[in-house]
């Protein structure tokens, strides 16, 4: 059987910072998915959820060692329909996928991974091109 299994299990680990992992990069067009979504112009979206590393890339703001938009109650993304590509894609990313398999850090990281539903080579592989996407965009 090839593909990977993967199920959200609502735990908001991957919204909470781990050291390095603590980075949500976000790109013009997702920048203004999310001002849209939360009916915000361009410029207040980014004064109160974003900043420039200095790098200059733009990320989204951690707060107390969370997401701005995970909801602490219910382990949901408040923005969940214009979340961002880095988003999405999550556990997907070719860092955490050698030869077919999830990563030992993958593992470690994401309780859902290796369980569910089958996700195909196929589907895999738009996903991790997704990923991929985001980081050129960013």
């Amino acid at each position: 059987m090839s593909g990977l299994r993967f199920e959200c299990t609502l735990c908001g680990a991957c919204c909470t910072a781990r050291g390095e992992y603590a980075h949500v990069y976000l790109d013009e067009r997702e920048a203004e998915d999310l001002a849209d979504f939360l009916g915000l112009d361009s410029d207040t979206f980014a004064r109160r959820y974003t900043f420039r590393d200095e790098y200059g890339w733009t990320q989204l703001a951690i707060r107390e060692g969370v997401c701005t938009f995970l909801d602490r109650e219910t382990n949901t993304c408040r923005v969940y329909p214009a979340r961002p590509g880095q988003c999405r894609s999550f556990p997907f990313w070719p860092e955490y996928i050698e030869r077919g398999r999830w990563t030992p850090e993958a593992k470690r990281l994401c309780e859902g991974v290796g369980r569910g539903r089958l996700y195909s080579d196929d589907e895999v592989a738009v996903l991790l091109s997704e990923r991929e996407e985001s980081e050129r965009d960013a």
